[in-house]
């Protein structure tokens, strides 16, 4: 099926490398699911829930047993081999992990203006 939307220039600016790949995007993201179930989202709320000092946001770190599906995640993916689930299960670890790294940047750029 063909189908025209309109769009942002600035979205269609991002989305033009991607040309290839539109479909896919949007059929990821219309699967995305934020259930309670990812073990590392349920780790980073229980562990910001706590309201951790600076140096133990800088340290924090996932699990073991949270790191061990990332990569098995990471790797099932590069072998072409994630249920639409898996894949929607990977997406949301890489944005817990954005999300934990843009907090850690905040942190450090306070400590150097107050420095």
């Amino acid at each position: 099926m063909q189908m025209t939307i309109e769009i942002p220039d600035k979205l269609a600016r991002q989305l033009e490398p991607e040309r290839e790949r539109v479909a896919e995007i949007i059929a990821r993201g219309l699967r995305r699911t934020w259930s309670g179930s990812s073990a590392l989202r349920q780790e980073v709320i229980s562990f910001l829930a706590r309201r951790p000092a600076e140096k133990e946001i800088i340290e924090f770190r996932p699990s073991e047993r949270a790191s061990a599906r990332a990569q098995e995640l990471l790797r099932r993916n590069q072998e072409g081999a994630l249920t639409s689930e898996e894949e929607a299960e990977l997406d949301e670890a890489c944005e817990v992990d954005r999300f934990v790294s843009l907090i850690k940047a905040e942190v450090l750029a306070r400590r150097a203006a107050a420095a």
